[in-house]
Order: structure tokens, then sequence, then C-alpha cells
């Protein structure tokens, strides 16, 4: 939300439940007191039924009706199958620029540029995003879930690398919703193609709900397409074909250590400035999608750098064979393309000192237009995959070495840690902790008071414990400026 407004990508969140943390939104009917405490549809009925009263639970003041606000407007509720749309916009891509292989690895999905396609102008009532746990954290899908999205994720098979129970996940939160009698009724907007979302889909239509089908064109079930001709006034198919470039960006940043000899090409004294453009169109010249950087020897300034590393992607072509078969043909063209300017790495590296280091310089940076909330950082990929242009696991005689590195982090996965403050791994979980979380780690005794106070010969500054109620952590809620003693949340729930 900016300037008091709302966009699409921003949901129209209101807060929780104080008694079962469900998610509410401007268009559900809830009730609240003056203190700003909600409690839900369901919460309060079942209050009503146990104990035939109306005061809140967590400060005893009256609860006052709240009406959905703006009933009359057009609102959505969405749900993406982030991997399936993903896969399947990776070949479109490969086959628009008519390349050789069957898909283009470099391509990422911008969450937000797909909610502002299939919203088409209308609120956003709440979004969910579906899809496997990548290896290293994500922080695009954290970008996601702080502005408001669920973001839902499975492990990957280790048999069969496919993801688990999505659809099933899918399904059972669709059937959820369109049964939740609190909530305005608005359109159930599907990204998915798969044919497993027609339970969900009649039960939408059972409960009088519209919904809408958004997937790229042959990649819709034949029994989805049926089922909206037998249903016309309910469910709608859209297809994203149109949107492709809108909704994609090239992550072409090069990030591994070691250089794959038998599938990288320099381009030597470079007079122009490489960017996204050229390296769209030298793709669909050659074939192939790469990933390029600019490269030079240690002790030049990154800005003088005039050369530019090429690394092919790793993938497979339509006839099945991978960059090994072809890559002698793309050399060959790459050198008519540059005449007496192109070198493999083993001939570049033989013009420098064994003992020189090789470094990269990201001089020329062609996503500078991607909204930086969803932008991919070359160290922090928001789709790792086993076809990654990085993933060569190639031995080489010489690193390249990146003129910056990073303490690596321990978080790997971007689900929040279920046990919140109480973790015991603490900065060392894997999972996501909020800031306010991270700092009780590095001050893990400040929930409790000091009980020496003013005499404490450390003062409020130095001392280990808290010195007063605001200085204090709560576990409870977990939520810096009372004690848990002084806490005033019920059970403790946030």
């Amino acid at each position: 939300m900016e300037d008091g407004t709302y966009t699409s990508y921003d949901l129209l969140g209101r807060g929780n439940c104080c008694k079962c943390d469900k998610y509410l939104t401007r268009y559900h009917k809830f009730w609240q007191c003056k203190s700003n405490h909600m409690t839900c549809f369901n919460c309060f009925a079942d209050q009503m039924y146990d104990c035939d009263g109306t005061e809140c639970s967590c400060c005893s003041e009256s609860l006052q009706p709240v009406r959905p606000q703006n009933e009359g407007d057009e609102h959505v509720f969405i749900h993406v199958d982030d991997s399936n749309m993903w896969i399947e916009a990776k070949k479109r891509a490969a086959l628009k620029l008519k390349l050789k292989c069957i898909e283009d690895p470099r391509l990422r999905l911008d969450i937000g540029k797909v909610t502002d396609v299939v919203a088409n102008g209308r609120n956003v009532a709440w979004g969910t995003l579906y899809g496997s746990e990548p290896p290293p954290i994500d922080s695009v899908w954290q970008k996601i879930r702080e502005r408001g999205w669920k973001v839902i994720t499975t492990e990957r098979s280790t048999i069969t690398n496919r993801e688990k129970q999505v659809d099933h996940q899918m399904v059972a939160d669709i059937t959820a919703l369109v049964s939740d009698r609190s909530v305005t009724k608005g359109k159930i907007v599907i990204v998915s193609g798969d044919a497993d979302m027609i339970p969900a889909i009649n039960e939408s239509i059972k409960m009088k709900w519209s919904t809408e089908i958004w997937m790229w064109e042959g990649c819709i079930s034949s029994a989805l397409k049926k089922l909206a001709d037998e249903k016309p006034g309910f469910v709608q198919i859209n297809t994203l074909d149109s949107s492709l470039e809108e909704v994609t960006f090239t992550n072409f940043k090069f990030r591994e250590k070691d250089i794959p000899k038998s599938r990288s090409a320099i381009i030597k004294g470079i007079d122009f400035a490489p960017d996204e453009k050229w390296q769209n169109g030298l793709c669909e010249k050659l074939g192939w999608p790469f990933q390029f950087c600019m490269i030079g020897p240690d002790d030049l300034d990154p800005t003088d750098y005039v050369d530019v590393i090429l690394i092919f992607g790793k993938v497979k072509s339509v006839d099945g064979k991978g960059i090994e078969h072809h890559f002698d043909k793309i050399f060959e063209k790459l050198q008519q393309e540059y005449p007496w300017k192109i070198v493999n790495y083993p001939s570049y590296r033989n013009e420098y000192d064994r003992s020189a280091e090789i470094c990269i310089a990201n001089k020329y940076e062609a996503l500078m237009n991607v909204d930086d909330q969803l932008s991919v950082r070359s160290d922090d990929p928001s789709h790792n995959d086993i076809d990654e242009l990085s993933g060569s696991g190639e031995e080489d005689d010489f690193q390249l070495v990146q003129r910056k590195t990073r303490r690596r982090r321990n978080q790997q996965y971007s689900a929040p840690c279920e046990d919140r403050s109480n973790c015991k791994r603490g900065l060392n979980c894997k999972y996501y902790h909020s800031e306010d979380e991270k700092k009780f780690f590095r001050n893990p005794d400040r929930d409790k008071e000091c009980y020496f106070k003013s005499n404490c010969k450390y003062g409020s500054s130095k001392c280990r414990y808290a010195h007063s109620n605001k200085m204090g952590y709560c576990t409870k809620c977990h939520k810096w400026g009372h004690l848990p003693t002084k806490c005033q949340t019920k059970n403790g729930e946030n």
C-alpha cells in the first residue's frame, strides 16, 4: 500500500482473529472491540452458544459487528500454482526465441505482474502461492509474504523430483473459502490448468461462486474446458500467452564459482554495452540460451573490463541432446558474428599469469526495470532447478573469483519457523524469523525482569535483563514492548 491507496498486489488485510488466528480481510464479517481486538464470525458464534456473551475474550470489552466494506465492488481470491506456471513459461519462451532447446532456464516469474494481469483492475481480497521450497533461501517468496500473501510450500519427492500435495492443498483451501459464510462472495481465480481443480470448482458452483481459470494455451485440461462450456455463467477460461513478456523476466546473471569450459565462450574487446535486448537477439541467432557477465583480471578496475563471458545453458535440445552436441556449431556462429574476437576460456586464461585472479563484474544491469521487491539477485534465485545455468558440476583448473563474498547465511527456507521466538536453534535456525525474533535471540534474557533494577551495577542499557516492561520481550505474542507476564493477548496468540 502506497500513499494510502491499495494496489492489486498489496492485499486488503485487516488482521487476525484473537481466538483462532484466522486471517481477516475487509471482505469478512467479524466483531471488534474498542481495543481493536477482532473475533471472527465462527468464534463469535461459538462464544454466543457456549456462554451467551458478547464481551471480547482478550479485554472483556463489548464487541461490535464490523460488516464488510464495499460489498458491491469486484474482488478476487487468487490461488497460484507457481511451479506449474513457471515450467510451461520456460517452454514458451524457448519457442518464442526460436531456441533449439526445449526450454529457457533463465526465465523467472514476476508474481506481482501475474497478479496485475489476472486481477485486471479488481481488488485482491487475498492470494495464495503454492510451490516447492527451493534449497536456497528465497527472498522473492518472502517479499510476497510481507505483502499479505500466504505462501504454501511442499517438499519435492526425492525419487521423482515432483511436488507432492500441491493440488490437494489448493482444492482444500478453495473448498473451505467458498463454504465460509462470513466472506463476501467474489470470484475465485485459479492459475492452474490441472483437472484436479474440478472438485473445488464444482463446490464453488454449488455455493454460487464463479471461477476464472488462467493458464497458458495448451496447458488447460480438456476436462476444464468441457466444464466451462457446460457452466458458462460460473466458469471462465483465460489464457496468459499474450502476457508472457509482461509476467516474466530473465535472470541472466552468472553466479558460478567454477567456469564450465565445455559450454563457455568469451567475446574480447567489445565496443558496446551488453543488455537484455542484445542478449535476446544473440540467443535467437545462436539458438541457445546463455547468461553473461563482464570478465577481466583482478588488477584491472571492473569498470574498465571490455571482455564478456557467455555461459550456455545446460539444457536439452528438441532432439533430446545436450549442449555438448551443439556447442561446436554455436561456437562457429559466434565466430561469424564477432570475427577474431571469440575464444574459449582456457585460451583466455592462458593470456594471463597463472597466479593472477580472474574476476567477474556485473557492470551492466539489464533487470533495472524490474520491481525491486520482486527482482532476483544473483546469489538469491527464486526458482532453483536441476537444469539451472549455474549447475554445471564440472571441475576446472581455474577459479572464478567473486569480487565480493557474502557470509554464508544459516537460513535456507522462506517458510516461517513454527516455534518463533521459542526456537531452540535461534540464529542458527534454517527457517524464517522476523527481525524482532532475531533481536531477541541476540538478547535472550530480555523476557525476564532484572531483580536489582535501579540498584543494578550494569545499568539499564548494559544489563542483560529488562529494567522495565517497555524494554521487555514477550515470548507469547513475540513482540517487544512488554514482558510475558504483562501480555494481554489470550493464550499468547498473535
